[in-house]
């Protein structure tokens, strides 16, 4: 089969279908969410004699409720972004590799902690330009508390490429996947969609980790994903790890946007979650700004849309995707 016709999508459940089925009994979420998610290790501390009982106690009291959460993002010249002589360009290069990461993070209900960067330079790249990134991606780790805890920097022969690998924590309880979606349940996002779109994905993301955290938190939500891939790509998604289907009435807009970079657009990272219908009260009590967009129901794949124009469409797939030659819907 060629890659193309399988697309990025399709290679994912292709390598997901292979995996090792010898797995480690610590994994809990592996390949197709947002992040990764293992069980942490048991395994006493080296520490010096005399700490060891009262320290191993508070290990296991934390390794008890928490779980590792691990996921990567790469930013490809000429496919994420092309080089411009515009201002802080390369800074931005790095902040966007790194808030992908914390996006992902985010939408599993969890917290980022420790960051590899990888960096692969064409010699048309200089110091300059190379240190711009480094201060993106540390502007990000400084205000989310996150540790570069090393990485790699390589040569390239052509294009320039920022590769991040995101280790977070999640409370057991907080944990969101994509599988969790119910038929009848209310699909809710944060935000509107198809700026960076209609920007030319030149802006800066925003990240809803206070949100994501205070929906986590308030164990209301079934589940949820980032919208990076796109609104339809992301609902998609969901419905694939949930078994169903799902009915969109209400597409949020944003200004200067097409109804079609609203659906397709990605680049942006906003949340998209379903609640049951007895939990909206409580969704709207927690005073994040959402809005509820549709509605889980029967039939895996089965995504109908309200166009602007009222009619009622069905699509099968969508947004952005790898290797495909075009988008479809």
């Amino acid at each position: 089969m060629e890659l193309s016709a399988l697309g990025e999508f399709g290679l994912i459940e292709f390598i997901k279908k292979r995996e090792l089925k010898n797995k480690r009994s610590d994994l809990i979420v592996g390949i197709g969410d947002d992040a990764a998610v293992l069980r942490m290790s048991n395994d006493k501390p080296c520490l010096p004699a005399g700490r060891c009982q009262i320290s191993n106690k508070i290990l296991k009291s934390k390794i008890k409720n928490k779980y590792i959460l691990i996921t990567t993002d790469a930013l490809i010249e000429g496919v994420h972004f092309r080089l411009k002589n515009k201002k802080k360009q390369f800074f931005n290069i790095g902040y966007k590799a790194l808030a992908a990461s914390i996006s992902d993070i985010s939408a599993m209900g969890g917290y980022p902690t420790h960051a590899l960067a990888t960096i692969a330079i064409p010699k048309k790249i200089g110091f300059k330009q190379i240190l711009d990134i480094y201060k993106g991606i540390d502007s990000l780790a400084r205000k989310y508390k996150i540790d570069l805890i090393g990485g790699d920097t390589v040569s390239s022969r052509h294009d320039l490429m920022v590769s991040m690998t995101l280790m977070g924590e999640v409370e057991k309880a907080n944990l969101l996947t994509r599988s969790g979606a119910k038929v009848g349940d209310l699909i809710c996002a944060t935000g509107k969609f198809g700026g960076s779109a209609a920007s030319n994905y030149a802006d800066l993301p925003i990240i809803r980790q206070f949100e994501a955290l205070k929906i986590a938190k308030s164990k209301i939500a079934t589940s949820m994903i980032d919208s990076s891939d796109g609104l339809v790509r992301s609902i998609l998604e969901i419905c694939k790890r949930s078994n169903c289907g799902a009915k969109i009435t209400n597409v949020p807009t944003a200004k200067g946007a097409s109804f079609k970079q609203a659906l397709y657009g990605g680049e942006e990272y906003e949340l998209i979650f379903t609640v049951p219908k007895n939990k909206y009260n409580n969704l709207k009590a927690t005073k994040i700004k959402f809005e509820m967009i549709g509605e889980i129901i029967e039939g895996k794949l089965k995504i109908q849309l309200t166009s602007q124009y009222g009619r009622i469409i069905s699509i099968k797939s969508g947004g952005y995707e790898h290797f495909k030659q075009k988008t479809s819907s």
